[in-house]
């Protein structure tokens, strides 16, 4: 089978639904193709059985056309909720796209989700819908549990402009951190000051993450999908702290996998998505107190750092890698070209 995925380079949607799984497909016997960010007329002369892309896609409202010339199959992917909330930083985008995804969702021949409450979003528009989680091909790539030696225990956030009332979670907890001001950095990643707007949110944020800046910190840009994960080399606790809306309920478990995949320990918002794995060896926050009680821990105790690292590396292992989920997308992929 041949499979073109259309992705978008600076997209870590793109690059976990679409660029990532299909580099691993392509190694299975009787599949082949790759991802490519704007095909061609000669990338489609090639001929091709199925078309993936992660939302949108240049063949958007032309897929009769596309049926037609190539006789292939085309599944959409949807990582997260559509439908912004209105406080969104990218709620203007959205309410500009909304009829072009959803126009997608009812013509695609398939739909792939992440997880059971985008599958039943998308079921209210089409039945033709499969849950194939994030996972990762832990111990290759990117994904390896190398990371930088430092003196200090680093305490690590790592997102985008779109996580400030999240990182507002933390601004208290962290002011009780400075006791421990002589032990510890706090490690911002995914910073990114290409506008105005963007660098008064990442300002505060950051102010917010540090105790006004009163505690030591180290700040990482932003880096392209396929480099990324060296921004998680400069961590030994990782924060992972979420709203707990519908909305935020709609996002995948991907940033417990990342960590585990570099061994770090996780001190995590009891909310959904997250909850949806309770068996998942992490430091559970019920209350706002327990984001302390669980930094002063592990800031403490260098052996259960390590141990909590091994425990969720072993436990994502199990449960979310990439190469079971690809067996999973293989079948589902050859039983449409069939149909």
């Amino acid at each position: 089978m041949k499979i073109l995925g259309i992705s978008h380079k600076d997209s870590g949607c793109a690059y976990h639904r679409v660029v990532l799984p299909m580099g691993y497909l392509a190694y299975k016997e009787g599949f082949e193709g790759f991802a490519i960010d704007n095909p061609n007329a000669e990338t489609i002369e090639q001929g091709w059985d199925l078309v993936l892309f992660n939302r949108f896609s240049p063949f958007d409202s032309k897929y009769d056309v596309l049926r037609q010339k190539l006789n292939c199959k085309i599944v959409m992917d949807i990582d997260d909720d559509w439908e912004l909330p209105y406080s969104h930083i990218n709620y203007d985008h959205y309410i500009a796209h909304k009829n072009r995804l959803e126009d997608n969702i009812r013509n695609a021949d398939y739909i792939t989700v992440t997880n059971e409450r985008i599958a039943n979003k998308v079921k209210k528009l089409r039945n033709d819908v499969e849950i194939l989680p994030n996972a990762l091909p832990f111990g290759r790539e990117q994904f390896t549990e190398e990371r930088e030696p430092f003196d200090k225990v680093r305490i690590f956030w790592c997102g985008s402009a779109t996580h400030q009332k999240d990182l507002e979670l933390l601004r208290n907890p962290i002011k009780r951190l400075s006791e421990f001001k002589d032990k510890i950095q706090m490690v911002i990643g995914g910073y990114s000051d290409s506008n105005e707007p963007s660098r008064l949110v990442w300002d505060r944020m950051l102010r917010n993450f540090t105790s006004n800046l009163s505690l030591p910190f180290q700040i990482l840009r932003s880096m392209r999908p396929v480099d990324y994960m060296a921004l998680y080399e400069h961590a030994d606790i990782m924060l992972i702290p979420l709203e707990n809306s519908p909305w935020h309920a709609c996002k995948s478990n991907l940033k417990i996998l990342e960590a585990a995949a570099k061994k770090i320990p996780v001190i995590v918002s009891a909310v959904e998505p997250y909850t949806n794995d309770l068996d998942a060896p992490v430091f559970w926050v019920h209350k706002q107190t327990d984001w302390y009680k669980h930094l002063k821990t592990l800031i403490n105790d260098e052996q259960k750092r390590k141990e909590a690292g091994e425990a969720l590396y072993n436990w994502a292992v199990r449960n979310y890698n990439l190469d079971h989920v690809n067996d999973r997308r293989a079948d589902l992929f050859t039983g449409l070209r069939k149909a």
